[in-house]
């Protein structure tokens, strides 16, 4: 064993416990893990519906609708269909706020974003969070992607 002093960098040791967390990270959210995030993401959207949203509550619910698009196309075409339309409809409502400085959802626009939303919730259910955090990954990439062209 070689003596060290007590400025010395200690040598990096792998974690024994790595696989039992991977694992930990790899199994489904257990039921009401996500209620609290869904309820926020509801109220964040009639708060839009009532035109009393900020920047950030638009955020959560286009964020909410992005991570599902991602884990959707990994599901079925038809399910990232839907939530394409939940999309369109965000950008609608963001284009209609950027135009007249006010946050105001449509009834068509409500229906297709309550009906993303809806699918947003179940698929967030039955993913594991390293699942949604590969999605946040690609999410942000794309995000960052978009911010690099338009400037």
């Amino acid at each position: 064993m070689r003596k060290t002093s007590a400025y010395a960098r200690r040598r990096w040791a792998p974690d024994p416990l790595a696989s039992l967390r991977l694992l930990d990270r790899a199994r489904p959210f257990d039921p009401g893990d996500t209620t609290e995030q869904h309820i926020k993401t509801r109220a964040a959207f009639e708060r839009l519906g009532n035109g009393t949203a900020d920047n950030d509550d638009f955020d959560r619910v286009a964020m909410a609708l992005n991570l599902a698009k991602v884990r959707a196309l990994e599901i079925d075409r038809a399910l990232a269909d839907l939530l394409e339309a939940g999309q369109e409809a965000m950008t609608a409502v963001r284009k209609r706020h950027d135009k007249w400085a006010k946050w105001e959802v449509l009834p068509a626009e409500r229906t297709a974003i309550v009906d993303a939303l809806d699918a947003h919730e179940a698929i967030t259910d039955a993913s594991s969070p390293l699942q949604m955090y590969e999605a946040l990954d690609v999410v942000r990439r794309s995000v960052m992607k978009n911010m690099r062209t338009a400037a």
